[in-house]
C-alpha cells in the first residue's frame, strides 16, 4: 500500500516525470515507490512544493520525553 502523501503527489499532473528527472531515476522506478525514499526526499519535496516533513513525518518524529527535568 502506498503512503497517502505519495499518492497525493503522484496524482499531480506530470509529477512522476519531474520526480524521476530530478532524482535521476526511470519513470517506472518512481512508480514502484511505496513511500518517498529518504535519499530522494529533499529533491521530491522541492519538485512538489511540499516540505520533507509533510512527505515523511516518520523521519521527523519528536523525541519522547523521559520525564526527567533538565
Amino acid at each position: 500500500m502506498k503512503d497517502p502523501a505519495l499518492i497525493e503527489i503522484m496524482a499531480m499532473r506530470g509529477a512522476n516525470k519531474r520526480i524521476s528527472d530530478a532524482c535521476g531515476l526511470s519513470y517506472a522506478a518512481v512508480s514502484q515507490w511505496k513511500r518517498v525514499p529518504k535519499r530522494h526526499l529533499h529533491k521530491v519535496a522541492a519538485v512538489c512544493g511540499k516540505s520533507a516533513q509533510e512527505l515523511r513525518p516518520d523521519l521527523f518524529a519528536k523525541p519522547e520525553s523521559t520525564g526527567v527535568a533538565a
